[in-house]
């Protein structure tokens, strides 16, 4: 059967007019377990059960379970598939995915800081991805948790990189000392980049840097930081790659990634030819 969606209702209601449409059987029960769904999320998330709460739990629910609907389709309008999750988990078990796909990706860091505390209060995403689908729609919603999801596993493989390194590497266990002292002093944790950069630099022969606690300080308060450009002569070059190589051999294979901004890999950006000097005129 070929469905044609030349509207723009949420996946839940085009599953709910095809089960109509074909008289599936389990309508009722889907029926009365949505309403029970919308009466927990409205006194759990929207406070008491007034018109305008269960109105917002309503729709709050329709949204998590598009998201849902859309996580067994991988994103993609399919309605018959839609259908069909529908009547394997019911309503619970679209809920179910919807939840674990929001779960799995809360789970993640979204900052890339290195032996970061855990958090005590952190925003909810649930909440988010609720207000985000009300201005929007329920695709949307789901490439929006699509895209946080595949952002904060970039910056998982990140901070394991900075972790590694600082484990691994004799410049890391160095640099590690560094952050060790300065956080006696009330200092916090780094970000994963600055310290995959002072590492990498020392693994290629660059200059030690300063003193962490220093370093630190001289980073700006907004927006990234701009890392230095270490240039060598030939022969030294040449060595410096053959040093981050035989460092990349070493690195588990899914680090590295971590390494690579869009597609240049962290050599190739910070270690380069040093630049002959233009010779004098002579008249």
């Amino acid at each position: 059967m070929q469905v044609q969606i030349l509207d723009s209702r949420p996946p839940l209601s085009v599953a709910i007019s095809l089960a109509k449409q074909t008289g599936a059987p389990s309508l009722a029960k889907w029926q009365d377990e949505l309403t029970a769904m919308a009466t927990e999320v409205t006194r759990k998330y929207f406070g008491m059960l007034t018109e305008e709460a269960v109105r917002d739990g309503v729709a709050a629910c329709i949204n998590l379970l598009s998201l849902g609907l859309l996580q067994s389709s991988s994103g993609a309008v399919e309605p018959e598939v839609w259908l069909q999750t529908l009547q394997t988990g019911g309503i619970r078990g679209v809920s179910k995915l919807a939840v674990e796909q929001i779960k799995a990706c809360d789970a993640l860091p979204d900052y890339a800081v290195v032996f970061a505390p855990k958090e005590t209060s952190r925003p909810s995403l649930l909440l988010s991805l609720f207000a985000y689908a009300s201005k929007t729609d329920a695709g949307r919603t789901y490439a929006y948790l699509m895209r946080e999801t595949a952002q904060r596993r970039e910056i998982k493989r990140q901070i394991g990189l900075a972790e590694w390194l600082l484990n691994y590497t004799p410049s890391g266990r160095s640099i590690r000392r560094d952050m060790q002292a300065f956080s006696e002093f009330g200092g916090e944790s780094p970000d994963a980049d600055l310290v995959i950069h002072q590492v990498l630099s020392l693994v290629c022969g660059g200059a030690k840097p300063k003193p962490y606690a220093e370093s630190l300080e001289e980073e700006p308060d907004m927006g990234p930081p701009d890392f230095a450009v270490t240039r060598f002569g030939k022969k030294a070059w040449s060595e410096a790659r053959q040093r981050y190589e035989e460092l990349i051999a070493k690195l588990p294979e899914e680090l590295r990634p971590a390494l690579l901004s869009n597609d240049v890999p962290w050599f190739d950006r910070f270690i380069l030819p040093a630049t002959a000097k233009p010779r004098d005129a002579r008249l």
